[in-house]
Order: structure tokens, then C-alpha cells, then sequence
């Protein structure tokens, strides 16, 4: 028996790409949308390049050109000899600009977090230094006993902080001073 016996060709985990403008980490958890990662479940986190290269084929129509052109040529006429030529630039011309924007590249990169679970979540963003920056502040959160309230807006590339007051363990609560009569209940 061998171990290739045991284990399958495939690795296949269920995958879900995100496409969510906003991230949030709230103490020791990451939420985004209806979605909470408890952050101790996260398995591993990786930057991925989804960047996709596109190639247009060439119309017939420019290919088809310079033969007509040339054919034009050999009429005996002088008016077709030049619409020969003019159409033997044109389609020159026209295969030449094809040729130098043919191929396209969008770049998009995502983040995948896996869990402990097996499940994968790919969050995307046109940004490559902006997911770097993610991974690395979530690499800390998860390496750290402190509370953290980070939110992360992929869509305008924007990591700020809560900036509210923080007591204990109570990470932007609403702070109630001066005197107070009666029960202060803070709702979650």
C-alpha cells in the first residue's frame, strides 16, 4: 500500500470569492457582511494573483484588406492602382494597431483565507500592496492577545482604525459620563 491510496488527486475545498467592499475586525473576530470568522479558526491566509491576460483575435476584415489592395494592383488602370495602394495601407495600418493592442491584462488580486474547517473565502481587489497590507494586520491580530477594531474598504483601498474609547474588553461602547441615576445597559 502506498500513500497515494489514501489521499485523494484532488484537493477541493468549497470556495466562495467575495466581492465585499468593507472587512471588519472586532476584537478577536473578522466579519464581513452576514459572515463571522472567529480569528483562533483561520488556518491560513495568502495573497493570490488573479490577474487575467486577454487576447483579441485579428478580423478577417484587416488580413482580407492587403489582398484586395494588391489584387487592385494588377488592374491597368491608374484609379485602381492607387485605391490599391490606399487599401494596402489602410489595411497595413489597421493590422499593425491590432497587433500592438491585442493582448490585455487586468489586474485583480485576492486574499484567501482559509479556515480551519477546510473552507476557502477569496476577497478581491485591484491592489496588490492594499492585500499585502490586510494580510499583514491580520497576521499581527492573530499573533496578539490585544483587541482590535479595524475596518478594511476594498473598494476605495482604505484601512482605519475605531477610533472610539476603549475600556477593558468593551471595544466601542458608548462611555456614559458625569452622574448617572438608574441602569446604564449598553446593547450588542
Amino acid at each position: 500500500m502506498t500513500l497515494n491510496q489514501f489521499l485523494p488527486d484532488e484537493t477541493s475545498y468549497p470556495t466562495d470569492e467575495i466581492n465585499t467592499t468593507i472587512l471588519k475586525i472586532r476584537g478577536k473576530t473578522l466579519i464581513y457582511g452576514n459572515v463571522i470568522y472567529q480569528i483562533h479558526n483561520i488556518a491560513s491566509i495568502g495573497l493570490v494573483d488573479m490577474t487575467k491576460t486577454t487576447v483579441t483575435p485579428m478580423p478577417k476584415l484587416f488580413v482580407f484588406l492587403p489582398f484586395v489592395g494588391i489584387l487592385l494592383c494588377f488592374i491597368p488602370s491608374e484609379l485602381a492602382k492607387i485605391l490599391g495602394v490606399v487599401i494596402i495601407f489602410i489595411g497595413v495600418y489597421l493590422i499593425y494597431k491590432h497587433n500592438k493592442n491585442k493582448t490585455k491584462k487586468t489586474g485583480k488580486y485576492g486574499m484567501t483565507i482559509y479556515t480551519n474547517g477546510g473552507t476557502r473565502t477569496i476577497f478581491r481587489s485591484r491592489s496588490e500592496d492594499f492585500i499585502k497590507r490586510v494580510i499583514l494586520v491580520l497576521y499581527s491580530v492573530m499573533n496578539s492577545e490585544e483587541f482590535k477594531a479595524i475596518n478594511f474598504n476594498f473598494e476605495t483601498l482604505d484601512m482605519s482604525t475605531d477610533r472610539s474609547v476603549q475600556i477593558g474588553t468593551n471595544i466601542g461602547s458608548p462611555v456614559v459620563s458625569g452622574h448617572v441615576g438608574g441602569d446604564v445597559v449598553n446593547e450588542v
